[in-house]
């Protein structure tokens, strides 16, 4: 359970960076919506209702914010896309702790690369398309260098929204990913997008609540063994 909850923490906060494309529509402010599947090994079965059914992540200009619930402890991850830094919020109440870690853009790069950076993939686009939630979309098959597992990916650029922290970067993907297959220590996740509106977001910005105890990004990488 520790094993897989540090690898969580990890991911909440890799998974960004993608949604930039060459698209023909663009929104600035509006929240994303995707939905997620989970095929769990017999040993994960246990943390099935903790999972989160849907990721939702709000953007407004240069920022995203992109919150995940897991029961256990909250992850906010905070994403300023014109400096490339990032922001992690986690409230563990069982605890009674709350911990903030700012990332720099070069911290930030050792995280994806840890987790879900592009070194780890070799992506290859194919001539496959099709419509999904009313977008025309490109299949990708991405192998994955350290778990030896060939997922796909599949992209539109009908659409542009800024960059958030929804799925793991992955160098040679053009366009908002739609449909994303991974597997990760065994365990497999499909997100789908539902739905991506155009609306008014609250101001997000990098200011540290009160209260969350500050942690440094090596520190936080020591500890769980990185």
């Amino acid at each position: 359970m520790i094993k897989y909850l540090k690898i969580t923490f990890i991911t909440a906060i890799c998974l960004g960076y993608t949604l930039i494309a060459q698209a023909q529509k663009a929104i600035t402010e509006g929240v994303a919506i995707y939905t997620v599947e989970y095929d769990l090994p017999p040993e994960q079965q246990g943390i099935a209702g903790m999972l989160p059914k849907e990721f939702k992540v709000s953007f407004k200009g240069d920022y995203s914010l992109f919150k995940m619930d897991m029961g256990m402890f909250t992850t906010s991850v905070i994403t300023n896309n014109l400096t490339n830094e990032t922001l992690a919020l986690t409230d563990m109440p069982m605890q009674n702790k709350k911990i903030a870690m700012k990332m720099s853009k070069s911290e930030v790069e050792r995280m994806k690369g840890i987790e879900s950076g592009e070194q780890d993939f070799e992506v290859k686009q194919t001539t496959e398309t099709k419509m999904i939630t009313g977008y025309n979309c490109t299949k990708y098959v991405l192998k994955d260098k350290i778990e030896n597992t060939t997922n796909e990916m599949w992209a539109t650029t009908e659409i542009q929204i800024p960059a958030s922290a929804l799925t793991s970067v992955v160098k040679g993907v053009k366009g908002v990913p739609v449909v994303f297959n991974n597997e990760t220590n065994g365990m497999k996740t499909k997100l789908t997008l539902k739905s991506i509106s155009q609306e008014s977001v609250t101001d997000i910005n990098f200011n540290i609540p009160a209260g969350y105890e500050i942690v440094d990004f090596n520190s936080a990488m020591g500890q769980i063994g990185r």
